[in-house]
């Protein structure tokens, strides 16, 4: 067995894997590796290229009794794993047919283009078992063995005279099945070796960017509004990664820069905000800078450094931009790139959650401020009269509720938190209750059962409309109203109730309120309903009975919610208690 049959293999082998470096760094040919769906124009082109690899591994062979050993069976066989049949079916065509024209006649042509064929045929058949990635070199290996041993098969029953091919296949069989099949191993080892690298790339800026947005992230949730915010998460960027400078920025203004202390290369930095970081987020898309022209006032900093600037959204609305600076180098690397990009998709999100966080909170705040637009309006014409009949009779009482109605609507009218204590509700809610007490005198009857020591933060104004629905509905048969406002530790929470002695909700309206239906009737019992689901969380909401002649409208305030004791507990300051009644009435 001539050394040289060997020495022309290793060659002609070291020369694929050359080309297959080379290919993959032809675009096409990496979204044929990365691309399911390769266009047809992309994979007849792929085929192309593999098929010349297939020519040039028979012009690169050496001729022996009429036979070339040659290294073809690589670049197709590879053709038909890597690319399926478009690619490989081409491959083969384009690889049997030149070797049949490149020595027709000679002993092997037919049998050798025949066999270039099959082999394409065979990479297509196992294309789909491969690309289920369970392949490893062994079985690389393995199946170029099988497809070698297939072609010296089809020499012996293609080629005549059969004494002259058998004696060529006894001189090819054993280097070509040997080197052939660790020379696939090699070559496909350098394609998947770009999958890892791609892999790599995108996994450590994913990583990365990961990492960094969990530190940054909290300084995000009040949206870019808060410079000191901005400026931490800058400095986080900076510290966590290889840049040299980061910039964050709004529509129009720098808003935080971080760079190494004494760094003269960034002095004026709202020179930065220059047309590239414009062009990034007027076309909503990644762009690199690292040459401008000497009159543009980053040239100063470009001359030494890369600059990657990538919009920042909100509902598909730029609201600022991220700048990576980084130092140049002879190489680049796609990396910095898929850092900077899923960072600020992550910062992106942040930025729209607390764009809707800010939404959520004004909508909450309305809902306040539509419950109290809807307390009753005929509560202050009924109390203006009461107030009226009381001054010739009892001028005193007059006064004093025309002081309770002022501290009343002060207390109703001004801004308050989404969430407040027990007690100071409590205390609003009594002096509604002393206000229609006055007007039903002995047919309204007020029992308060809160503990002193029992206190929580529950949703503000929660009581006001369970109270009102009490005093309009709660009346007995003989017209005597009594309201009980009540309070109880429970293992689950604080339980707050109001019951009445009326004759009850009605079942439709009732089913309404606890499925989420809005009903025609008791809309306050509904709001009060929905605002705790959304507060609380699932498991709030109202619960309404009728036990022992009681309609009981409660709800649980779970036990996170709780604060100090009452007894640290004060009326407001603007109110002069010694103006109103008792605060337990």
């Amino acid at each position: 067995m001539p050394d040289n049959l060997f020495l022309s293999l290793l060659f002609n082998i070291g020369f694929l894997i050359f080309l297959a470096f080379i290919l993959t760094r032809i675009p096409t040919v990496r979204n044929m590796l990365t691309c399911e769906n390769l266009s047809i124009p992309g994979q007849l082109l792929t085929a192309a290229l593999f098929g010349f690899v297939s020519i040039l591994a028979t012009y690169t062979g050496i001729e022996t009794g009429g036979a070339i050993v040659n290294t073809r069976v690589i670049g197709v066989l590879s053709a038909g794993l890597l690319g399926g049949p478009v690619i490989g079916i081409g491959a083969a065509l384009i690889g049997g047919i030149h070797r049949y024209f490149y020595e027709a006649g000679q002993l092997t042509a037919a049998a050798c283009a025949v066999s270039t064929m099959a082999e394409g045929v065979i990479g297509v058949v196992c294309s789909k078992y491969f690309h289920r990635g369970k392949w490893d070199n062994g079985m690389l290996f393995l199946l170029t063995a099988v497809t070698e041993v297939c072609q010296m098969l089809l020499i012996l029953l293609i080629a005549r005279p059969f004494s002259a091919a058998l004696d060529v296949v006894k001189e090819i069989a054993l280097p070509m099945i040997i080197l052939n099949s660790c020379g696939m191993v090699v070559f496909i080892g350098t394609f998947r070796a770009l999958s890892m690298e791609k892999d790599n790339e995108k996994t450590s800026g994913i990583s990365l960017a990961l990492h960094v947005a969990s530190q940054c992230l909290p300084h995000l949730r009040k949206g870019l509004d808060n410079p000191a915010d901005i400026k931490a998460a800058a400095d986080i960027i900076f510290q966590s990664t290889t840049c040299s400078a980061v910039m964050i920025t709004d529509r129009e203004h720098v808003l935080a820069f971080s760079c190494s202390p004494g760094n003269r290369d960034f002095t004026a930095v709202d020179n930065l905000f220059n047309t590239p970081i414009r062009t990034a987020m007027e076309q909503h898309k990644t762009i690199c800078v690292s040459e401008v022209s000497s009159s543009d006032p980053l040239a100063p900093v470009i001359k030494n450094y890369v600059l990657t600037a990538v919009p920042l959204t909100s509902r598909s609305q730029v609201s600022g931009c991220l700048c990576l600076f980084y130092k140049k180098r002879w190489h680049r690397t796609q990396s910095r790139i898929v850092f900077a990009e899923n960072l600020s998709a992550l910062f992106s999100t942040q930025l729209e959650l607390a764009d809707l966080n800010y939404e959520k909170s004004l909508r909450r705040k309305a809902e306040i401020r539509a419950l109290r637009s809807q307390v009753n309006p005929h509560f202050l014409h009924n109390a203006l009269n009461t107030i009226s009949c009381m001054c010739r009779e009892n001028p005193e009482r007059a006064r004093e509720l025309s002081r309770t109605l002022s501290v009343y609507y002060r207390q109703t009218l001004e801004p308050h938190h989404e969430m407040t204590d027990l007690h100071t509700e409590l205390y609003q809610v009594l002096r509604y209750l002393e206000m229609e007490q006055a007007r039903f005198e002995e047919n309204l009857q007020i029992e308060t059962d809160v503990p002193e020591q029992l206190n929580c933060l529950i949703p503000s104004f929660i009581l006001q409309p369970l109270v009102e629905n009490a005093v309009r509905y709660g009346a007995d048969r003989s017209g005597l109203r009594t309201v009980a406002i009540r309070a109880r530790q429970t293992p689950d929470g604080i339980k707050i109730e109001v019951a009445d002695h009326g004759p009850g909700i009605p079942e439709a309206i009732t089913e309404a309120i606890l499925s989420g239906r809005e009903p025609g009737k008791s809309y306050g019992l509904y709001n009060v309903h929905t605002r705790l689901k959304k507060i609380v969380g699932p498991s709030g909401g109202l619960t309404i009975q009728h036990i022992d002649g009681e309609t009981r409208v409660s709800f649980l305030i779970p036990k996170a919610d709780t604060v100090p004791k009452a007894e640290d507990w004060k009326p407001p300051e603007e109110i002069d208690t010694n103006e109103v009644r008792g605060y337990y009435g």
